[in-house]
């Protein structure tokens, strides 16, 4: 996919003895956007930034060449953010600043835009002192002066960017699983870093490699790290739920967050289930710092993850995505709630459409203000059926349930989690009856599952749900909406 970006000028940094400026370049062909502000605390949004520099180039494959990939940046009423996706496609950062880390110059133009993101900007951020009065600003158009150590900005210039597919994919994918609302909890940051230390410290030349987080009813969480089964205990966590063990990896890429968990005084860890994406959210003062990590560093986002198989599959047309679009374009930031009021969908529906809307790159779920977001990743729409096309095992699914062949068993509470519905069902293919269970929660969403077929033996989850998961769970559509009656009732 080819993206045009043009600037009138690269981004700069400007430093005397007692003031520093930072002038962020923006993509001239979208929509202006603009924001000004003197910064609170300089050397914690220089730590911050460079951290976030240092995941953009950030490429744990063997022989590959680094890039820089211009991230993107939104102004909202309420926060200033950057995004942008690692080279290698395996890590997404956010970097978030409330609005209470600057005291703002003017009113802000709202919206989404590429900024120039150069190598030298690195070194410039250095010069961000506590001592040094500084101004933050997006799209001023460039400095009138230059002064010794200023990172040089040239005239208008252009290029075009070649994004990989995959690069495209995954940056839609990951709003997927951040979508998905995964568990979280809370951890100190000298928990993190002691497992981080660990694996830097002891570099295992055989594998596996895997992290385990385990959930013991009543006792702390903990992070068991492979292959020595060196266990971490998560102190002051208390886990309530039912036992499990969920498996990630990403102990190279964990070490991201060395320079930001210093400044950290909380870390949100969320996750979906074994083997895949998991995100680490550090709570820095003003900022929030959030590193989501695809399941492994070759894991294809859009099509190993199958984040879309475990989402709502409510059915929405043009019109309902249209009106949930509006709805966020007006207001920018709306809960689920709010967003059912503006349009009068009802929850499946506005869940349905505001997921659409993330994979499609037209919005955002932000896991810290538990918002979704209106963030147009580029200046186009983009195709998206062609981009990303439907999973094989949708239509082979419809077609199971349609036939007849799946046999509803049962449809209860779960008895190891509130506010979710078991499905016991019976799938009969080429004359093998498979036996299927899942979990869903109030939104529609699959929690947990399991099947005796040979794609879930190999597989789990990891590649997301067979083909009779997603037949049974078609098929109790209607047993579903007929026990949330009797509960109402």
């Amino acid at each position: 996919m080819q993206v045009d970006l043009a600037y009138d000028s690269r981004t700069a940094i400007l430093s005397t003895f007692s003031t520093s400026a930072l002038d962020f370049a923006t993509n001239v062909r979208r929509a202006p956007v603009s924001f000004s502000g003197q910064v609170r605390e300089p050397v914690l949004m220089r730590q911050l930034m460079i951290a976030m520099h240092e995941v953009i180039l950030g490429d744990f494959r063997w022989n590959m060449r680094g890039r820089l990939l211009d991230p993107v940046i939104t102004v909202h009423p309420d926060e200033v953010f950057f995004e942008a996706f690692s080279n290698d496609s395996s890590a997404y950062v956010r970097l978030s600043a409330k609005n209470e880390a600057f005291e703002v110059d003017y009113e802000p133009t709202y919206g989404t835009t590429n900024i120039d993101f150069t190598f030298a900007l690195r070194a410039a951020l250095q010069n961000l002192r506590s001592s040094r009065r500084t101004t933050f600003s997006i799209g001023a158009g460039g400095f009138g002066v230059q002064t010794e150590g200023a990172v040089k900005h040239a005239a208008h210039f252009e290029q075009k960017v070649d994004l990989p597919d995959g690069w495209v994919k995954g940056f839609l994918q990951v709003q997927s699983a951040l979508a998905m609302k995964p568990f979280t909890f809370h951890v100190r940051p000298v928990d993190l870093l002691n497992v981080i230390h660990y694996f830097a410290e002891n570099r295992a030349r055989r594998p596996p490699h895997g992290l385990r987080y385990e959930f013991q009813t009543d006792e702390p969480i903990r992070a068991i790290l492979e292959p020595w089964n060196q266990a971490f205990t998560f102190q002051e966590t208390e886990y309530t739920g039912y036992p499990r063990v969920v498996r990630v990896w990403g102990r190279q890429r964990l070490e991201l967050l060395r320079r930001v968990l210093p400044y950290a005084e909380r870390v949100t860890i969320g996750l979906l289930g074994r083997g895949l994406p998991h995100f680490y959210i550090c709570h820095c003062g003003n900022y929030r710092f959030t590193l989501v990590l695809s399941g492994w560093v070759r894991n294809d986002w859009s099509s190993t993850g199958a984040l879309d198989l475990l989402a709502p599959q409510t059915e929405v047309d043009v019109e309902m995505i249209a009106s949930v679009y509006n709805a966020l374009l007006q207001h920018l930031a709306l809960t689920r709630a709010e967003v059912e009021s503006y349009t009068t969908l009802d929850g499946d529906q506005a869940e349905a459409a505001l997921f659409r809307l993330c994979r499609e790159g037209r919005a955002m779920y932000d896991p810290n203000s538990r918002r979704y977001r209106s963030r147009e990743l580029f200046a186009e729409p983009l195709d998206f059926d062609a981009l990303l096309a439907p999973d094989p095992r949708i239509e082979r699914a419809r077609q199971l349930a349609s036939a007849g062949v799946v046999t509803i068993l049962g449809v209860a509470p779960s008895d190891t989690r509130r506010n979710e519905i078991k499905i016991l069902a019976q799938v009969e293919v080429d004359e093998r009856q498979h036996e299927v269970l899942i979990a869903v929660d109030q939104d529609s969403r699959v929690r947990f599952a399991q099947c005796d077929c040979d794609f879930f033996t190999a597989h789990m989850m990891n590649r997301g749900p067979c083909e009779h998961i997603l037949a049974a769970r078609f098929a109790a559509e209607t047993h579903l909406h007929q026990f949330e009656k009797s509960v109402i009732l």
